[in-house]
C-alpha cells in the first residue's frame, strides 16, 4: 500500500511512462504513415510516365 509521500511520485512516474508510450507509438505510426504516402506517390508517378508513353506511342503513325 501506498503512503501519502509515495502515491505524487508514483502517479507523477506512471503519468510520464504513459505519456512517453504513447509519443513513441504516434511517432512509429507517423513513419509508417510516411512510408506508405512514398509507395503511394512513386505508384502514380509511374503509372503517369507509363500513360504519356502510351500516348505518344499511339500518336506515331507508321509509314
Amino acid at each position: 500500500m501506498l503512503n501519502t509521500f509515495n502515491a505524487q511520485a508514483f502517479s507523477l512516474a506512471a503519468a510520464s511512462t504513459s505519456m512517453g508510450h504513447s509519443i513513441s507509438l504516434l511517432m512509429e505510426n507517423a513513419v509508417q504513415n510516411e512510408a506508405r504516402s512514398q509507395v503511394t506517390s512513386s505508384a502514380a508517378v509511374a503509372q503517369c510516365c507509363a500513360l504519356m508513353i502510351a500516348v505518344g506511342t499511339a500518336a506515331i503513325k507508321p509509314g
